[in-house]
């Protein structure tokens, strides 16, 4: 048999040394990332606990059973809190109190409950492994999967159907004398315990090093102040709708949009005013676009969209609602929009076809603005 209590230690140390990755790691990343700070404080209270669990028999009970339950139970606790708050679902106050009274009721419980130790790890095993299903439920309840995830939540799972394996067999198994007495349950648990917490900070790891590298390629494929595409990705995408639509033989279409009198809100308003219309008008045309549209920023207060599958009376009756639709912000100046819109031919390039957009977009501009103007091919 090995060792439990050396298990034990194993146990403390790896959650040490997990904290520590994280807190570096914390450092490199940006505060739109939360719950890191949960992340590094869980495998430091797995730490405390395994060491006062392997100082048992030195410590007096309050510590070494009381606390060190107590301690586990909170690591867990703080593991489910940072993922809540990674994912955007912070746990709410009536379950952060929930879990305070029941960490305290560990501890009261374990020091002065003077039962048989069956119905003690009965006890504990419930909560704690509740604690690590909830956490593991959160997990796989994302809507957007990755290794990481899976990873975690595998993990988490695995481990909660260990720890209560351990506890409802607890109560028949034969009489032990307490954690570290040889036993394969008592293996296979401390066992789970080392390599679970490890594999969950490790899982955590890579789940903010994903977060890092959406928010990394976001930054790279999205204009940073109004969240369209940037130029670069919009011919990107472009080009390849524009290549399915003339393989599918479907039609196409491409709008080209300028905000009218933009440089006279930014002279009157200025430019934090003029972002704010930038903002809004994105949000007012994402509205109106259905996917698969995309709208990009051109440059500056012009816009170009692109609409897959569709014709130019389509095309025309969007950039209608588009140029009907107001700021949903009041208080924000009016800005109309003046828009172009060109159907794509067999012959045409995507350069060619955003050039005919503008030049349609160049139409209503000379029309008075404030108006769409379609283009056609130009004649041979």
């Amino acid at each position: 048999m090995l060792e439990l209590r050396t298990i034990s230690g194993v146990t403390g140390v790896m959650g040490c040394l997990m904290a520590l990755v994280m807190a570096f790691q914390r450092r490199s990343y940006p505060p739109s990332i939360h719950g890191l700070g949960h992340w590094t404080a869980a495998p430091l209270l797995a730490f405390a606990s395994a060491l006062l669990f392997t100082l048992r028999g030195v410590l007096p009970a309050l510590l070494s059973a009381g606390l060190a339950n107590a301690l586990m139970f909170a690591a867990a606790a703080t593991f489910l809190a940072g993922s809540c708050r990674f994912f955007g679902q912070p746990l709410s106050a009536r379950a952060t109190s929930l879990l305070w009274l029941t960490g305290a009721a560990t501890l009261l419980f374990m020091s002065l409950f003077n039962g048989g130790y069956g119905w003690r790890v009965l006890f504990m095993g419930l909560l704690l492994g509740g604690v690590v299903a909830w956490h593991a439920a959160v997990v796989w309840r994302q809507p957007q999967h990755s290794f990481a995830t899976r990873f975690t939540g595998t993990v988490l799972a695995l481990m909660s159907a260990i720890i209560l394996a351990r506890a409802v067999s607890a109560p028949f198994a034969p009489p032990q004398e307490g954690l570290f007495t040889p036993a394969p349950m008592q293996v296979v648990y401390l066992l789970g315990l080392a390599f679970g917490t490890l594999l969950t900070s490790i899982g955590t790891v890579l789940m903010a090093s994903e977060h890092l590298r959406r928010e990394l390629e976001r930054l790279i494929t999205h204009d940073s102040l109004t969240g369209a595409l940037t130029r670069r990705a919009l011919f990107a995408s472009g080009e390849a709708e524009l290549a399915r639509a003339r393989r599918q033989g479907r039609p196409m279409a491409v709008l080209m949009l300028d905000l009218d009198h933009f440089k006279q809100i930014n002279d009157e308003h200025g430019h934090r005013v003029g972002d704010r219309v930038l903002v809004d008008f994105v949000a007012r045309a994402h509205a109106v676009l259905r996917r698969p549209a995309v709208l990009g920023r051109y440059g500056g207060e012009e816009f170009v969209a692109l609409l897959p599958d569709t014709d130019t009376a389509q095309a025309l009756a969007v950039s209608e609602r588009i140029r009907a639709s107001t700021c949903a912000d009041p208080a924000l100046p009016r800005c109309a929009v003046s828009i172009g819109v060109a159907a794509a031919q067999p012959q045409d390039s995507l350069e060619a076809l955003i050039n005919r957009a503008d030049a349609g977009l160049y139409d209503a501009k000379a029309l008075g603005r404030n108006r769409v103007v379609a283009r056609g091919p130009a004649p041979h």
